[in-house]
């Protein structure tokens, strides 16, 4: 099973499904650490970005907008309880993206559009008709691949899903980020004879200290190599566990939408 996007029409499907007013002030969990200072949406800096990022200057803007925004930890919210996760200084375009869009309110009304047991949860996408809007005023582009065979896609680690032109033509080996589509693996301890299996299926070697890690916590080993893994769950995998259980239809999708933000810790 492959992280993939699904086309921008297939998530305008569905009528009235945005959040109810002041749903996210409601509903949505603080932080218990009270040495964190969480920045709600509606007191969030406004930031002036003057121009769109393309892939011609992604590495410049997202380096620059890094060295002035050093936050490495999120708190992803939702009705389900909070997720809190510690991204990775090691892949500093994917942290400085990452922050950059909840900074500005990308993925406040997004939803976790694609949900699957015992595998992972992908998120940052929605049925909102300004969403295509929201992208524009930022940018279409693509985030460089900062694969680091040191973070794997361990349980509760934090990736980005890849460009779909990957797939229609692998031999090019695109392995660029998708900017704004997230997943985070759910997937609990495996056997030797499962990763022997996976070896098998998907013609890899999956490293003995990997075996180890993927015996006791769990992970999906053939993702990686493939997609950036920028981040993991600190706290809060309770909350990846409910939201996997989701009642799902043939695509994935959970049939009630599951509406989430993303706010950065200071």
């Amino acid at each position: 099973m492959r992280i993939r996007l699904f086309p921008l029409f297939f998530l305008f499907i569905s009528c009235n499904n945005s959040p109810p007013k002041k749903y996210y002030q409601k509903n949505f969990t603080e932080s218990s650490n009270k040495k964190e200072v969480v920045v709600p949406s509606k007191k969030r800096k406004k930031t002036n970005y003057s121009k769109l990022i393309t892939n011609q200057n992604v590495k410049e803007k997202l380096f620059e907008f890094g060295l002035k925004n050093k936050e490495d930890l999120i708190l992803i919210k939702t009705v389900l309880g909070s997720i809190k996760i510690k991204l990775y200084k090691e892949t500093p375009l994917h942290r400085a993206n990452f922050i950059m869009l909840a900074k500005r309110n990308f993925f406040d009304s997004t939803i976790f559009y694609r949900v699957i047991r015992n595998f992972m949860i992908q998120g940052g996408n929605s049925d909102d008709n300004n969403m295509l809007q929201k992208m524009a005023k930022i940018g279409m582009y693509k985030v460089p691949p900062e694969i680091n065979k040191k973070y794997i896609h361990k349980r509760g680690a934090l990736a980005m899903a890849v460009q779909e032109q990957y797939y229609k033509n692998p031999t090019k080996q695109n392995l660029s980020s998708s900017p704004y589509n997230f997943y985070i693996i759910q997937k609990g301890p495996i056997s030797d004879n499962y990763m022997d299996k996976i070896e098998e299926k998907y013609k890899i070697k999956i490293p003995i200290k990997n075996r180890s890690l993927y015996k006791k916590i769990g992970g999906s080993p053939h993702l990686d190599n493939e997609y950036t893994v920028f981040g993991e769950v600190v706290n809060g995998m309770e909350v990846v566990d409910k939201i996997s259980k989701l009642i799902t239809d043939g695509k994935n999708r959970p049939l009630t939408n599951l509406y989430l933000s993303v706010d950065v810790i200071q």
